[in-house]
């Protein structure tokens, strides 16, 4: 299916809106007859615009307008933004809650939405915190919950962001689809990894359009600790498998390599071939300082993860640093932590699946959370230099006290 590259240098509404528009044209997607339709957009956190870490409101803004401009009135923006993450406050944050109230559009937040069972052959259910991968089968149901205002709506718009991400390479349409997901399945998928559950939720679920907001971009640590990289690109389809391989091509990756898009190609979901309209990849293409996949090294400090790896585990470390800086008999917290990443070295590790760090002189390693416990089992007694905080996620105040007492 046609892909349409577009080049918008600013977020200007009605630049925006007409890049859109040409690409709307040239990759066939109509409005027409529609009554009903939801946008779901790309706030993975409380960050402005500007951050260049989730949708401009402009880019909702321009296709409103171009439901508007077709008859369409009853429109709903749609985010559930990362665990752990307030839903209310994202969408005030990011500028959405204003855009909604002056567009006369609804909000929804899709933690709250109910929910259909969509039969595909895949899926998990009541996985527990910790298991042995020949039991997955035990758990296996067949289906995934969606939300069922999107299985409702005349027209499913998926907008996303042009972004790196440290635990699936890319963050563009497919992935942008996560947050369809309940609280309870994205902490049970993140256990299984990452990649299929994102290309399954994809056979689950198909938007009658995608749109991918370049104009700022993301590189480096993405989702979220990245830097902002303006690009002044749009991407509109139909095919989010295609429309993701242009993204990719974009950021300077290898479709190829990025494990959820090889998949989905392999299932029939997309083509390697794309029919790219508008201004071609070379014309707009950058190199993108990749995001960390296994490691992410600060100084002495050493976070080891992989796709199975959670966001949940992420925020307990920050409410962790929140907690120790309101709390004066927790105040040791960060200069114990300091003292080990400037002048020692810790390594923390994340996710089911991955790897003991090699160990060193004046090292400590945490195993942090349920999931990566599986590392302990070849030892009758836990290292000396080891420490394991239990959970799903980690309690903060665990962590804090685990790390005040190295």
């Amino acid at each position: 299916m046609p892909v349409y590259l577009g080049a918008v240098s600013q977020y200007n509404l009605g630049d925006v809106k007409s890049e859109i528009e040409k690409g709307m044209k040239e990759a066939g997607v109509s409005f027409d007859g529609a009554r009903k339709a939801i946008i779901k957009v790309n706030l993975v956190q409380a960050f402005a615009p500007e951050s260049g870490i989730i949708v401009h409101p402009v880019i909702a803004e321009s296709v409103i307008d171009l439901l508007h401009d077709s008859g369409v009135r009853d429109i709903t923006i749609a985010e559930a933004p990362a665990l752990g993450v307030d839903p209310q406050k994202t969408f005030q944050t990011t500028g959405f809650a204003d855009l909604a109230k002056r567009k006369n559009v609804r909000l929804l937040n899709l933690f709250d939405a109910p929910r259909t069972n969509v039969s595909i052959g895949y899926g998990y259910k009541n996985l527990p915190n910790y298991y042995e991968e020949d039991e997955l089968q035990n758990y296996y149901c067949g289906y995934m919950s969606v939300p069922t205002p999107i299985l409702e709506s005349d027209i499913y718009i998926n907008v996303a962001k042009l972004k790196t991400h440290n635990r699936t390479t890319v963050s563009l349409t497919m992935k942008n689809q996560w947050g369809l997901l309940s609280f309870k399945d994205r902490q049970m998928y993140h256990r299984v990894g990452l990649h299929e559950p994102i290309v399954q939720l994809a056979r689950a679920v198909r938007p009658h359009m995608t749109v991918v907001d370049g104009i700022l971009a993301m590189e480096g640590n993405g989702p979220i600790l990245g830097h902002p990289k303006p690009m002044g690109v749009l991407l509109v389809g139909k095919n989010m498998v295609e429309t993701d391989i242009v993204g990719a091509k974009l950021m300077g990756a290898d479709p190829e390599e990025v494990l959820h898009i090889k998949r989905a190609v392999a299932l029939g979901l997309g083509r390697w071939e794309t029919d790219v309209r508008g201004m071609s990849i070379e014309s707009l293409a950058a190199v993108f300082d990749p995001a960390p996949q296994d490691v992410k090294k600060n100084h002495n400090l050493y976070v080891w993860r992989n796709h199975r790896a959670c966001h949940l585990d992420d925020e307990s470390f920050h409410r962790a640093f929140r907690l120790a800086r309101r709390t004066p008999k927790y105040w040791m917290f960060i200069p114990k932590l300091a003292y080990y990443i400037l002048f020692k070295r810790i390594d923390i590790v994340r996710g089911r699946g991955n790897r003991m760090p090699e160990f060193r002189k004046n090292q400590k390693i945490l195993i942090s959370g349920d999931c990566a416990r599986d590392l302990l089992e070849n030892y009758e007694e836990i290292p000396k230099n080891v420490i394991h905080i239990p959970g799903c996620p980690p309690d903060p105040e665990e962590i804090v006290k685990a790390i005040i007492a190295m």
